[in-house]
């Protein structure tokens, strides 16, 4: 039988199970938005321990608005499932209560050429689970779904960022935020960190999805989400963006004081 209720599973580790604190401090994070809140198409924002990039998180989401549905495209930590695996949960349980799935639009990402639907890699996955407070605090009525995706190359990223535009464009175009949840270049010193992530962060900016790609190909940049932001991009390009804002780029030097070995996060939107 199919588990239809995700669990917690990086509460008390990644961020605190403590309802009323977590809700405080994700209440702090979004308080100052990274720029003033405007529409949006897509979001990317890392998915660190809370104490590490959880500022940069909720300044991100606070600058865009939270609509009806979510859907979150996240790195693939885990194994099982298949390149693009759709999760099947029909709830996600955080500590500050349940997140409903959006139903209509699983089941229309579910027939998505490219698209399988698997709980197998959400199991025991923190990338999706740590963005999910967020968006319960600023909107307690948002609905979700939630995609793995692994490596494939830029053709096979857009015709699935093709088949998933005209699936969100089927339901309710204009009511479905596509979040990308990715930290940045991994456990290089902090100069090298911002140099590397600074190479793809400049493919981002100027839309450029293969380029971004490319770039951490061939410069060994460990951005472990690229995909799932390559798909977020190439998506929101097929529901009429046209633009990505840098909104901030730190590592976790700043945080631990530990320069020597850092991992980078950054935050953007695609207007």
């Amino acid at each position: 039988m199919t588990e239809t209720i995700r669990h917690p599973h990086v509460a008390g580790h990644f961020y605190t199970a403590v309802p009323a604190r977590l809700r405080a401090e994700i209440e702090g994070y979004i308080a100052k938005p990274a720029a003033p809140r405007a529409k949006a198409y897509g979001v990317l924002v890392p998915h660190a321990g809370y104490m590490y990039s959880g500022a940069v998180c909720g300044r991100a989401l606070a600058s865009v608005e939270i609509p009806g549905t979510v859907l979150v495209l996240h790195t693939k930590h885990q194994v099982g499932g298949g390149t693009f695996s759709l999760a099947g949960y029909r709830e996600w349980e955080t500590p500050l209560g349940k997140l409903p799935v959006d139903e209509k639009l699983t089941t229309a990402l579910a027939n998505v050429g490219g698209i399988d639907v698997s709980n197998l890699p959400h199991f025991n996955e923190h990338a999706a689970e740590v963005v999910l407070p967020f968006l319960q605090v600023l909107n307690p009525a948002v609905k979700i779904c939630v995609i793995s995706v692994s490596h494939a190359p830029f053709e096979r990223v857009e015709a699935v960022a093709e088949g998933i535009a005209r699936a969100i464009l089927a339901q309710d175009g204009d009511d479905t935020l596509i979040v990308a949840s990715s930290d940045m270049n991994h456990y290089e010193d902090h100069d090298t960190t911002l140099e590397k992530d600074k190479l793809a962060l400049d493919k981002l900016k100027a839309y450029d999805t293969r380029g971004m790609l490319e770039v951490c190909y061939s410069r060994d940049i460990s951005m472990c989400g690229v995909h799932a932001t390559a798909l977020m991009l190439e998506t929101c390009k097929a529901l009429g963006a046209s633009q990505v804002e840098l909104l901030e780029h730190t590592t976790s030097g700043e945080t631990s004081g530990d320069y020597n070995q850092v991992v980078g996060y950054a935050s953007a939107r695609v207007l």
